[in-house]
């Protein structure tokens, strides 16, 4: 597939998934002020413990459409059946184990919301596996419809209830009665379009997915907890009005894993098609895919560092208020985190089925994050525990850099393309010089942020064109032919 086609597939993809990220993107921006500090960050400690648990359950058994239907192109529905089935399994055993260690520990383990969480899990894991399976087979368009109307339900939902009943009790009951609509809708979604017995039965129905799903799940669940370790800890140690200011800090994070997770995405089924048909050497094969998607999410990323890092307290202030200023700060040592996100090893190490390294390295980021988060967080509070997240993000990085070097057989300098993200990189550093002066918030106001921005966005796009980056220039010429493209469909 052409970078062309990809970039439609990532364009489709991001929007989907930031729609799907919706209610951690926008219902936080309303709930900030129809709930007390103290609420807000019982309502996140909420949906972390969900998060956790919705790892678990799901287990990469989602994700392994996007490997096993291009590897069993023939009979994409009955691998759909199998992973609702292994999804029913693992989440109803999720549940009786947090149900288990819950009373034993006397209602302390998940502070008193374990029949909400219990039912929330069972019933936004099962049935979900609706995006990955249009992906695996190509369709990025039905993706986009269905993250965009579950993200428009599901903030009205929050919002409304927020703003009726300022009681976070409510809106996370509110939730659960959706993500309960949903799996029914879901239901009988899947008994109409169902057409897997119409489809050859599959050589080895289990193995091949299980395969797939023991180590990658274990890794997706060592990364969930690894992302996750340092809010479980501020809500432990420090409350919920100190998650609240952290999970602020960390507002930009669904962005960051949209943008890098939808590349991923697209790329993985067609990476593991060209393993399967020829060496993967560098220069051939999935890591020279793998190696220009370093590059988008370089161009993606790279910008959103430099604005967050220069505007973060002034946007802090003005989209969530004066009580969450604390934020900034924690917002501005999370750009780190996202600068290291643009160098996503797990998809070059799917690709050729090495996915022993992902549950490496994050046993390894977790050991690192919980040894640090131990050391700082007495000693510099909040700030201490973002910058345990950071030290744990490059440990993560690294094995994962090493191993993906053994596993192609190439030297370090033949593993990134070096001298584009270095171009990159000085591309969004020079055009930073437009943004150093205040004179834009001076002359403009708060306005004068968003006038910054698209200055500097404006000039980082001119300086990658100068410097003629190749991934640059297919980005330009795929948006000038999806502009041109809808215009002629707007005049027709």
């Amino acid at each position: 597939m052409t970078m062309s086609g990809l970039g439609n597939r990532t364009a489709i993809l991001t929007l989907s998934r930031l729609a799907s990220y919706g209610l951690q993107l926008i219902s936080p921006i309303f709930l900030v002020r129809l709930l007390t500090v103290a609420d807000f960050g019982r309502y996140r400690e909420f949906l972390l413990y969900a998060a956790i648990l919705q790892a678990f359950a799901q287990f990469s058994l989602n994700d392994s459409l996007l490997y096993c239907v291009p590897a069993n192109p023939h009979s994409p529905w009955r691998l759909a059946r199998q992973t609702a089935l292994l999804t029913l399994c693992s989440s109803v055993l999720v549940v009786l184990v947090l149900v288990a260690l819950d009373s034993s520990s006397g209602g302390r383990l998940v502070n008193g919301y374990v029949v909400p969480l219990a039912a929330y899990t069972l019933f936004s894991v099962n049935l979900d596996f609706w995006e990955y399976f249009w992906l695996a087979n190509g369709r990025a368009q039905p993706v986009f419809f269905y993250s965009a109307g579950r993200l428009a339900v599901r903030v009205l939902v929050v919002v409304i209830t927020a703003s009726v009943t300022h009681d976070f009790h409510a809106v996370i009951w509110a939730l659960v009665a959706l993500e309960g609509a949903r799996f029914v809708a879901a239901g009988i979604a899947m008994l109409v379009v169902d057409r897997s017995r119409r489809e050859p039965p599959l050589r080895e129905p289990w193995r091949d997915q299980l395969r797939f799903c023991i180590p990658s799940g274990t890794a997706s669940l060592l990364a969930m907890l690894n992302r996750n370790i340092s809010n479980v800890i501020v809500a432990r140690s420090l409350g919920a009005v100190a998650l609240a200011q952290y999970a602020i800090g960390r507002f930009g994070e669904p962005v960051v894993a949209t943008v890098r997770n939808s590349v991923s995405a697209v790329i993985l089924p067609e990476m593991v098609r060209d393993a399967r048909s020829q060496a993967a050497q560098v220069g051939t094969g999935p890591l020279v895919l793998w190696q220009k998607a370093t590059v988008v999410n370089a161009i993606m990323l790279f910008p959103i560092v430099v604005l967050v890092a220069r505007y973060a307290q002034p946007l802090v202030v003005m989209v969530f208020g004066s009580s969450y200023l604390g934020a900034a700060l924690i917002m501005q040592i999370y750009m780190l985190v996202v600068i290291r996100e643009c160098f996503d090893f797990a998809p070059a190490l799917r690709a050729v089925n090495r996915t022993r390294p992902l549950v490496e390295s994050n046993v390894a980021g977790l050991l690192a994050c919980t040894v640090a988060m131990l050391l700082l967080i007495p000693v510099a509070g909040l700030e201490g525990a973002m910058i345990a997240f950071v030290i744990a993000s490059y440990v993560d990085v690294t094995w994962l850099g090493w191993r993906t070097l053994q596993a192609y057989g190439v030297r370090l300098r033949e593993l990134l393309p070096w001298w584009s993200i270095a171009r990159t990189a000085l591309a969004a550093a020079v055009a930073s010089v437009l943004i150093a002066n205040s004179v834009w918030t001076e002359v403009f106001g708060r306005a004068g942020i968003v006038v910054a921005g698209l200055a500097y966005l404006a000039a980082f796009a001119l300086l990658l064109q100068v410097m003629r980056i190749p991934e640059a220039m297919v980005l330009q010429a795929w948006g000038k032919r999806l502009v041109f493209r809808r215009t002629s469909q707007a005049r027709s």
